[in-house]
């Protein structure tokens, strides 16, 4: 019996060990819209429900060949009053790296481990001088305390030139924080995000004249949003929608139904059966014209300075500064 006790255990502890990265997303599955993820892309990505003390906070599925998240699924905390206070401090992923791994949940960066984990996904280093940011997926401007903590992880950011990142994409995300807002505002609603990449296979960080260890960082062509707006009780009331934009200075971010941007990114990935974001594409019959009335105002605005910077911890520090490119 001893032995026998000994075995379960042993077996239990080593499931318990694998259980934040695995097949599934069962330990963070209420991050999708009818518990149901995206369907379509990379089989062998890496599922991550990303914790903190045992805590999950949203999921992202991780590609370990390109080194970067095709996507990153979370909700948007309404209790969130501020979008400031970003992190110094990121964070790395041992299990990908070390699959028996113990620790369960990111740990960070600054780690002596760091080497031993780079093998598997992106450090920062990578980003050095490169030219490009480590853009959030998970924005940390949508979430609060911990859960802000926790969206500075390698494994939630991808290469991102400077002033998409700083400039049009944040514009995009800060519309769409003040958008929610007033949405969720005194209504039982849920709004499900999905943010994601296009890998482009032709481009990768770091360069080889920068690097000893070049060109091991995909670096994405396109970066995209899903939004999944249900209404607790009225269907009438849940819409979707989504967006999408080319990862270059220039400002090219449009606004689409969730069917379109499948069919889009079904087209960039060249995989079949199509790419779906949401189950039924999230009440996508629906029509939303406060959608439509916020992102074609923002669509119209002519940005008149491409070289606004912001200072931001997606860019690396005044030693390892990235090298901004000029339009």
């Amino acid at each position: 019996m001893f032995a026998l006790g000994l075995l379960i255990f042993i077996v239990l502890r080593a499931f318990s060990a694998q259980a934040k990265v695995s097949n599934d997303f069962d330990f963070c599955k209420d991050f999708f819209f009818k518990k149901t993820e995206p369907t379509g892309m990379d089989q062998n990505a890496k599922k991550i429900c990303q914790c903190m003390s045992d805590v999950p906070y949203y999921a992202t599925l991780y590609s370990v060949h390109h080194r970067i998240p095709l996507y990153s699924a979370y909700r948007f905390d309404l209790d969130c009053k501020k979008d400031s206070g970003s992190s110094n401090i990121w964070y790395l992923e041992p299990q990908i790296s070390e699959p028996n791994s113990e620790t369960q949940c990111m740990v960070s960066e600054k780690q002596k481990l760091q080497n031993n984990y780079k093998l598997n996904q992106a450090i920062s280093s990578d980003y050095t001088k490169s030219g490009y940011d480590r853009g959030h997926l998970n924005p940390n401007s949508f979430q609060c305390g911990v859960g802000r903590t926790a969206t500075s992880t390698l494994t939630n950011a991808a290469p991102m030139d400077p002033c998409f990142n700083r400039v049009h994409w944040k514009d995009w995300e800060s519309t769409l924080r003040d958008f929610l807002q007033g949405k969720l505002n005194n209504i039982h609603a849920t709004a499900y995000i999905v943010t994601g990449t296009v890998p482009n296979a032709n481009i990768r960080i770091p360069q080889k004249e920068i690097s000893k260890d070049p060109e091991r960082v995909t670096v994405p062509s396109h970066i995209w949003t899903a939004v999944c707006y249900e209404h607790s009780t009225d269907d009438k009331e849940s819409f979707s929608f989504g967006y999408m934009g080319t990862n270059q200075p220039q400002n090219d971010i449009k606004l689409m139904s969730v069917s379109e941007l499948n069919r889009e990114l079904s087209k960039l990935y060249r995989v079949s059966p199509d790419i779906k974001i949401f189950k039924d594409d999230c009440f996508g019959d629906n029509k939303s014209d406060d959608v439509k009335a916020t992102f074609n105002e923002i669509m119209s605005l002519n940005v008149q300075n491409t070289r606004k910077r912001t200072i931001s911890s997606d860019s690396l520090n005044s030693e390892t500064n990235v090298k901004v490119q000029k339009n």
